[in-house]
């Protein structure tokens, strides 16, 4: 008969297993952290892509409202109001963003979540007429930039 007491074969079989399964475990969480934080960067590239076109559509469309406007006004003609229809999707990598258009910097700026890693700065150019400073939310989706002849400005609502 056997003394328990005295048998060490059990107590390697445990600590075997234990440290085992405790090591699969740390391997799979670092892969599964590693694989979000992949997935985190990727949404954050999709969005300033995304937010890079749209930015650039936005400039051009002040550019040439600008240019327009400035034209006409060189040659000695009267402008009525010029519009353009500014569609923009709601949500960006499936999150809401805002837009900010600054007049004291020239620049469109998006951004989501607050986040820096998803701001993106889109510079824009005018040269007779003022953009008023104003900010747009994408739950809204659809949106007009306005040249007003009487003030000399593009408003964006």
């Amino acid at each position: 008969m056997r003394t328990l007491a005295k048998d060490d074969n059990a107590v390697s079989l445990s600590i075997g297993f234990i440290l085992t399964f405790s090591i699969t475990i740390l391997v799979l969480v670092t892969i599964l952290s590693s694989f979000y934080t992949l997935m985190d960067q990727a949404e954050q590239k999709v969005m300033r892509d995304e937010f890079e076109i749209h930015g650039n559509d936005i400039a051009v469309k002040i550019t040439t409202i600008d240019t327009i406007a400035g034209a006409a006004m060189r040659s000695g003609s009267d402008i009525g109001e010029l519009r353009y229809e500014l569609s923009l999707p709601d949500k960006i990598a499936g999150k809401q963003y805002l837009i900010e258009f600054s007049n004291t910097t020239n620049d469109i700026i998006f951004s989501s979540e607050e986040r820096d890693e998803t701001r993106v700065k889109i510079p824009y150019s005018t040269d007779g007429t003022t953009l008023l400073s104003t900010t747009l939310y994408s739950s809204t989706g659809e949106y007009q930039i306005i040249y007003n002849p009487d003030a000399n400005t593009i408003e964006i609502s």
